[in-house]
């Protein structure tokens, strides 16, 4: 069970840190979308309007907005008043030619008359507009800017458009709904009155005299919404007959085109020639339009073909939409002292990367980095089809990165991106069951050696004062003093010691603990009591075991001994390659003299003779039925526990065992004393 802990335990560190290595590499795309926008027109129909647009050309220029506008995710909507609402729609999708006809039915559905209530349009399309609350929104004010019920029936009086103006200013403020109010025509109107209204919502007042003015207006009033491209290709006055006006197409990555003829006179037939399709054309009096989106980049050209009368004032744009997909990927988890690497690339609408670096060098590019009120310009370069950054953050904490970029065809900014920069610990630790005793020099201990920061950031160290189980503060075992990085531990008593190191790297600390265990001399120094006791031990045994004279004067002291009793021998180890040598035995009161070689008896075998060098090895008859044993052999030779040094003598008594192993252990002899009654 626990070896089973232990490998949980082992194998959960490496989960937690492969996840903590996989936060600090990921990275993350952060796309710049465009939100969908709603849009609702609040057109005045009054017959004030009616002096200022006798040719209807306000509603002319909406009905051209909405047939070029690049419907991918906008909805338009119309209010139509005057002292009462004529006509109205909530903001609706505009993708088809169907739902753009149906929209530009409901502007012609009324004419300019009757009184003005302001505050009644608005109220209207904002109750309108603020339906769905998930997508941006703007309300579109067009109208002279003055409020007039006198005289009409309605019931209503100037006070109540007032405070309808009042109410839905104040909650498009709230709500974060520009009103951006158009005074159009030759008579200024209360024009202070649509400032008010539009000042109020953060949105802006324009004036507008000329039809093509209004239409710049709109794509101005949307280009946070919309890439797109206005171009003027030509502003002339025309003879009679046909026109044949040449466009140059050079935006690379476009979606739609669409061209755009605007005149105060009935347009003529126009015919535009793309590649060798004609575009469908919708043509209402004063203006013409032609949306083309089934794109061929290889078509760098087209047509415009239109008939003119004498003295036709003409204005012809192209409008090109891009439907680009801005992807800023950097990480948004990285630690201290790493870089911070970010990127900025486009998708196409199939989601394939563009790696054109002359698509890039169009752009104007921003990216900023701020911590707190602190910001930061960085730089970046287009690099491997791609606009490419990197910085090093020194410090922990929150940052937020920002990125823009700008082009003729719009800008593109990306949300604020929260970046954490982690700051890790310091790591390391001092060696582990250290034990002193009070004789123990002064340990010198370079900190730097065992602590680091993998952050790569210098570290400084201090140390805390700690109280012994007593409560007494320096009266510790241990006594350490610190000074730049080096540690010096000093032990005075014995017992348990501690000390606590501070390490900081300047942003973050920890708390080490460094114990040790100051022993008493007797427990650090019980290897001299038992080696003093075993060396008296073995004086002793010497003692009872003292050597006798050389071998040839113990013979000659011995002469009159005899040998008694019997040696039983047994080969415990020998080579595999032989034949087992069985059990062995000696009757010892057959040998005449009192000294024996034991090659003698082992005649027989004379491989163990050579191994064992047992020719080197002599018995000799003692009194009181002993025998003393003495070699000169490089055999290593026991009797009993007890090892026999060479060319000693050494007593053997009945019960004894002598051990001999070869040189290079490959016999193993044990022979044995045995007592035999006679």
């Amino acid at each position: 069970m626990r070896k089973l802990n232990k490998f949980l335990a082992l194998l959960i560190c490496i989960i937690l840190y492969g996840i903590m290595l996989a936060q600090s590499a990921w990275a993350k795309e952060y796309v710049s979308v465009k939100s969908g926008l709603d849009v609702i027109f609040v057109m005045d129909y009054s017959g004030s309007m009616k002096s200022n647009d006798p040719n209807d050309i306000a509603q002319g220029m909406v009905k051209a907005f909405i047939d070029t506008v690049h419907a991918t995710d906008i909805h338009i909507g119309f209010v139509a008043y005057n002292d009462q609402i004529l006509s109205a729609t909530q903001p609706l999708p505009v993708k088809t030619n169907e739902e753009r006809q149906a929209l530009k039915m409901l502007i012609d559905k009324a004419g300019y008359s009757g009184n003005t209530d302001i505050g009644l349009g608005l109220r209207y399309a904002y109750d309108l507009i603020r339906q769905n609350s998930e997508r941006k929104k703007a309300i579109i004010l067009i109208s002279d800017g003055e409020s007039d019920l006198r005289g009409s029936a309605t019931g209503r009086v100037l006070e109540n458009a007032l405070q309808d103006i009042e109410y839905v200013t104040s909650e498009c403020k709230k709500e974060a709904i520009p009103i951006y109010s158009i005074a159009f025509g030759e008579y200024d109107g209360n024009v202070k009155s649509l400032e008010k209204i539009s000042g109020q919502t953060d949105g802006r007042m324009y004036t507008v005299k000329k039809p093509e003015t209004l239409i710049q207006v709109l794509y101005g009033i949307f280009e946070n919404n919309m890439d797109y491209r206005i171009e003027k290709i030509t502003d002339g006055i025309y003879a009679a007959g046909q026109q044949d006006i040449l466009v140059k197409l050079d935006e690379p990555y476009v979606d739609e085109l669409d061209v755009l003829l605007i005149s105060p006179q009935a347009i003529g037939s126009v015919e535009i020639i793309y590649g060798e399709k004609k575009a469908e054309i919708v043509h209402l009096k004063n203006y013409a339009v032609a949306k083309i989106e089934d794109i061929d980049e290889q078509i760098r050209e087209l047509v415009v073909r239109t008939e003119t009368v004498r003295n036709q004032e003409l204005q012809v744009y192209l409008l090109a939409y891009r439907n680009l997909t801005p992807v800023l990927l950097t990480e948004p988890v990285i630690n201290k002292n790493s870089s911070l690497t970010y990127q900025v690339y486009f998708k196409d609408k199939n989601e394939n990367i563009i790696t054109d670096e002359a698509f890039y060098h169009r752009f104007f590019y921003t990216f900023a980095l701020s911590k707190k009120e602190e910001k930061e310009t960085l730089e970046a370069e287009i690099r491997n089809g791609r606009i490419c950054g990197e910085i090093i953050p020194e410090h922990a904490g929150t940052y937020f990165l920002e990125g823009r970029l700008d082009d003729h065809m719009g800008k593109v900014v990306f949300p604020t991106i929260e970046i954490q920069v982690r700051n890790r610990c310091p790591e390391g630790e001092l060696p582990a069951n250290e034990r002193y005793t009070i004789l123990t020099k002064e340990q010198i201990v370079q900190l730097s050696n065992y602590f680091s920061d993998p952050d790569g950031d210098n570290l400084t160290y201090s140390l805390k004062e700690l109280s012994d189980n007593t409560g007494n503060t320096g009266t510790k075992s241990l006594q350490a003093e610190l000074s730049d990085g080096v540690l010096r531990i000093k032990p005075v008593k014995s017992g348990k010691g501690m000390i606590e190191l501070e390490i900081t790297d300047g942003e973050a600390a920890f708390t080490y603990t460094y114990e040790a265990e100051v022993i008493p001399l007797w427990k650090a120094y019980w290897w001299v009591i038992v080696s003093l006791a075993v060396l008296c031990a073995a004086i002793f045994w010497k003692l009872k075991h003292k050597a006798k004279p050389e071998l040839k004067q113990l013979v000659a002291d011995t002469r009159k001994n005899q040998f008694c009793g019997r040696l039983d021998a047994y080969f415990t180890v020998q080579p595999e390659t032989e034949e087992e040598i069985p059990p062995l035995s000696f009757s010892m009161i057959q040998f005449i003299d009192n000294k024996l070689s034991l090659d003698l008896l082992f005649k027989e075998y004379p491989e163990t003779i050579e191994a064992l060098e047992l020719d080197s090895i002599y018995l000799v008859a003692d009194e009181e039925r002993r025998m003393v044993l003495y070699h000169g052999s490089k055999s290593s030779v026991m009797i009993g526990n007890s090892i026999v040094c060479k060319e000693i003598q050494y007593s053997v008594s009945f019960g004894d065992v002598i051990y001999i192993t070869s040189p290079d252990r490959a016999y193993d002899l044990e022979i044995h004393y045995i007592a035999v009654i006679q």
